[in-house]
């Protein structure tokens, strides 16, 4: 209860927790609090159960008035068992119980209201404090309880099962994206080496269709193509020969029209050094 307790709690297992509270200004609540008022701690939960710890600084009925009462409220919608300890100053005491629904149990006469800080319970200030262990034993399985225990386990699958779509989803995308970056990195690269490759191959194909594919002129005497860079000579009809065969001292006139030679024929030399390079 906001301003008039501080609490706190610790768990020991699963089933098992210690709920610790101490209560301010106790002493004045023991002389001015009418019976069946409590202080009541913030609701706890032990093995899925809802509980709250009650206390009666003036008793919890008529025949507890006087004395200080502490109880244990089931405030779930199932019955239980289990065991409980107290530690209240030097008091400690212990019980098991069975418990329905909305059910307290405890002890209306655990202290007498005349308790002080001799007792360890309350310091001088009036500053009472108290520790409980719950330990839950069993719990009853009811329809509701079962039924909402169910659907809140399929709505954690569900949600499970919506968040690895999600992932799954996720990685697809991702798997995807880079197969495609793989896929076009490796058509580009594979590309550009095709091209590569064909641009220089087409490049020898028509340097060598060319140098293959055009004809060359013969000399009519050695039957050798004149290509560069062999010097030619030519007579007054255009006929051609070599320059190594006209250097021959037998051969003094054109073989082909008997016309004398005028000299070299510039204008072929460099025609064919043009087209056979």
């Amino acid at each position: 209860m906001p301003g008039i307790t501080e609490e706190w709690k610790l768990k020991l297992t699963e089933n098992k927790l210690k709920y610790f509270i101490r209560i301010f200004s106790f002493d004045r609540k023991m002389k001015s609090w009418r019976n069946g008022r409590s202080v009541h701690s913030v609701p706890f939960l032990v093995g899925g159960t809802e509980f709250a710890i009650l206390i009666y600084p003036n008793g919890s009925d008529e025949e507890s008035r006087g004395h200080v009462s502490v109880n244990l409220m089931n405030k779930s919608d199932w019955g239980v068992k289990l065991e409980m300890e107290v530690e209240f100053g030097k008091e400690k005491v212990s019980g098991t119980f069975d418990m329905s629904s909305k059910e307290e149990w405890g002890w209306p006469m655990y202290a007498h209201a005349d308790l002080g800080a001799d007792d360890d319970a309350m310091n001088a200030d009036g500053l009472l404090a108290l520790s409980a262990t719950v330990s839950l034993m069993w719990r009853e399985v009811t329809e509701s309880r079962s039924n909402s225990e169910i659907q809140l386990k399929e709505c954690k699958c569900k949600a499970e099962v919506e968040g690895l779509r999600s992932e799954v989803g996720n990685l697809k995308m991702m798997i995807e994206a880079r197969e495609a970056n793989l896929v076009s990195k490796l058509s580009r690269s594979i590309g550009q080496s095709v091209d590569k490759s064909l641009t220089a191959k087409f490049k020898t194909l028509e340097v060598s269709s060319k140098k293959t594919s055009l004809p060359c002129p013969e000399c009519p005497i050695c039957f050798e193509e004149m290509k560069p860079p062999t010097r030619i000579i030519q007579c007054r009809s255009g006929h051609l020969v070599c320059q190594k065969c006209k250097e021959r001292p037998q051969v003094v006139i054109c073989p082909t029209c008997k016309q004398e030679f005028t000299g070299r024929a510039i204008g072929m030399e460099n025609y064919l050094r043009t087209i056979l390079g």
